[in-house]
């Protein structure tokens, strides 16, 4: 049975990766949650429930494979700032499309663009699962310049996932993705 009480995300290192496969950069993450597949499946894929970890957000999903997937940011206002400052007010909203969808296994969709693809697996792990998060980047990724800045994105939107299933929805906040952008910075640097 998962505890109530949500690990302090501030202390979580720098876990995501980066890989080259077949000339494309895929990120990847993978965190073993103490929730059975069914509930962060629900967190995942309800709309009502993605508000409470992915942002102040208006969300269309038809969970279908090929339905449609959008989400359009409307706060808070440092995260709304931070997306218009890295890629302009366009990408407060996003038209996805759902690629592939296996109930309480796979969630699959593009993401801000057909060449970017997230992909959401869940694995039964004891009494909780295994999230495995992959983002295959567009083909124009800079690992040094883009990849900092999406890894930090995800990890954060990871730790408040990871609240929000304990029941505890904690807002995005700016100084914690510049903390996690430098950590994914220095690692980019190193050879």
């Amino acid at each position: 049975m998962a505890s109530n009480q949500s690990p302090d995300p501030t202390t979580a290192r720098a876990d995501g990766t980066v890989e080259e496969i077949g000339g494309r950069y895929v990120l990847r993450f993978e965190r073993r949650l103490p929730h059975p597949v069914e509930t962060v499946w629900d967190a995942l894929t309800r709309p009502e429930r993605l508000r409470d970890w992915f942002g102040e957000v208006e969300v269309k999903l038809e969970l279908v494979e090929g339905g449609k997937f959008e989400v359009h940011t409307t706060g808070p206002s440092e995260l709304v700032d931070a997306i218009v400052a890295e890629v302009g007010e366009e990408g407060l909203t996003q038209h996805n499309t759902v690629l592939r969808l296996e109930p309480n296994t796979v969630f699959e969709h593009t993401f801000g663009g057909p060449y970017s693809v997230v992909r959401w697996e869940l694995e039964a792990d004891g009494d909780g699962c295994r999230l495995r998060l992959t983002h295959t980047e567009p083909p124009a990724f800079s690992v040094t310049e883009d990849g900092p800045r999406d890894l930090s994105g995800w990890h954060q939107l990871l730790d408040l996932f990871g609240n929000a299933l304990y029941g505890h929805p904690t807002p995005w906040r700016l100084d914690r993705f510049h903390q996690l952008r430098e950590e994914y910075a220095t690692r980019a640097a190193r050879p």
